[in-house]
């Protein structure tokens, strides 16, 4: 009997540079999309340059040895094809889909930019352009400021949820060169540990084949581990103002230490109760009371920034300058009536429902199959997580959540930070 389920049809190769290839097989319509990750991210920036990696990760489509940007892209585009890199905390990832019929040119495109980039000085000063603008641009804008004082606040410098501040920053990405990159380059873009998904209209040894063809004979660096210790909470409650000029309104972010990660066997359930507390402005604990019974925001949400790092917990609310306190006590109320009684069934059944839902949506296209089974590989989640995963939920109790609000939610000792034209 045929077996639908994703670990059955998912093929897995490990190649003997230390590569990893995940290929499942979906012949609904004759496209591919592939996805993958190498340990590259800015946990691996050196300390005097904290935008390196992922000025490396965006340099690599900039020209290779034998093509410039300009031909690579035109190929990409006459095809209907994409092809991506970018850096987050702990990694840099791969992206790409194409037409099936193009997915060996989009592999010889990917080792090829992998393989031998030439960082070209003059696309890195535009790139540096980019981001400089980028940083800027931030800088005037109330939540990322917010968020950028918070980060200093609770996480120590050295660690990837610590943000400079952006003339720290500016400054350091003014003296990133060429040589720079290349060092980087050399230092963290390899074979070991890396992995590559596709899902499509493929064959999976044909593919095996094309990716051994393309990258089985490239080593690069050896992998590196990371080890980040945990960040605990602190103490005492903080609160901050950053001052800005001529703003309507304020952004305000409540946050701390979380302490969670992807690993943790409570993740699931921390999921659930910050969904139902304010993952959500229109449906949300938060939302229903601060945005619609009170007509404070316009938008106010929470969020666990976790995954390979214990990330912070946060609450952000944008408000008018004269409801700052209200907004702030009325948040602060709800999340400690939440802490005191916990979720209720009721919530628990939508968040199940609608977590379960989204999730089955997601799996409907190539794009979406390819970035779940990413995760799993990237968290070492086994490859049965996506045949398991709703079963995981509908499994989670309320008590489970309620333990894990109590664990992992902490506003007596949060750090609060606004940010806009208020008075100190």
């Amino acid at each position: 009997m045929h077996s639908s389920s994703f670990a059955s049809r998912t093929h897995r190769y490990q190649l003997a540079n230390g590569l990893t290839l995940l290929v499942l097989e979906n012949h609904s319509n004759p496209t591919v999309s592939l996805s993958g990750y190498l340990r590259a991210g800015e946990y691996s920036n050196p300390p005097d340059k904290d935008s390196l990696a992922g000025v490396t990760a965006s340099m690599l489509n900039k020209g290779t040895a034998r093509r410039s940007k300009l031909e690579i892209a035109e190929e990409l585009e006459s095809a209907g094809a994409r092809l991506g890199f970018s850096s987050s905390n702990f990694a840099t990832s791969i992206g790409g889909q194409s037409l099936s019929r193009h997915l060996p040119m989009v592999i010889a495109t990917l080792a090829e930019e992998l393989r031998e980039p030439s960082f070209p000085t003059e696309e890195l000063e535009k790139m540096k352009h980019r981001f400089i603008a980028s940083i800027k641009e931030d800088q005037d804008d109330t939540r990322s400021r917010a968020y950028e004082r918070l980060s200093q606040l609770v996480f120590p410098v050295g660690n990837p949820f610590h943000r400079l501040s952006a003339e720290t920053t500016l400054a350091q990405l003014e003296q990133i060169t060429a040589d720079d990159v290349r060092e980087f380059y050399q230092n963290h873009y390899g074979t070991e540990g890396m992995f590559l998904i596709v899902v499509g209209d493929v064959e999976p040894d044909e593919t095996r084949r094309l990716i051994e063809k393309h990258l089985g004979d490239w080593q690069g660096a050896a992998k590196k581990e990371i080890n980040l210790a945990e960040t605990p909470l602190q103490t005492e409650a903080k609160r901050e103002i950053v001052l800005m000029k001529d703003k309507p309104n304020c952004d305000v972010i409540i946050g701390h230490a979380s302490r969670l990660r992807r690993a943790n066997p409570d993740y699931l359930a921390a999921s659930i109760a910050n969904s139902a507390l304010g993952q959500s402005t229109l449906s949300s604990r938060l939302g229903l009371k601060v945005r619609d019974e009170m007509g404070l925001t316009y938008g106010i949400s929470s969020s666990f920034r976790s995954g390979i790092g214990d990330g912070p917990f946060t609450i952000n609310v944008t408000v008018a300058p004269e409801n700052i306190d209200a907004a702030i006590d009325t948040t602060l109320e709800i999340v400690s009536e939440y802490i005191a009684n916990g979720i209720t069934e009721q919530e628990l059944q939508d968040e199940k429902s609608s977590i379960i839902g989204s999730f089955k949506i997601g799996l409907a296209t190539n794009a979406g199959m390819a970035g779940q089974i990413v995760n799993a590989e990237l968290f070492e989640l086994g490859d049965d997580y996506l045949d398991k995963f709703p079963s995981l939920i509908s499994a989670l109790t309320k008590p489970e959540i309620d333990e894990a609000i109590c664990k992992y939610i902490h506003p007596e000792v949060a750090t609060t930070v606004i940010a806009g034209t208020v008075a100190e």
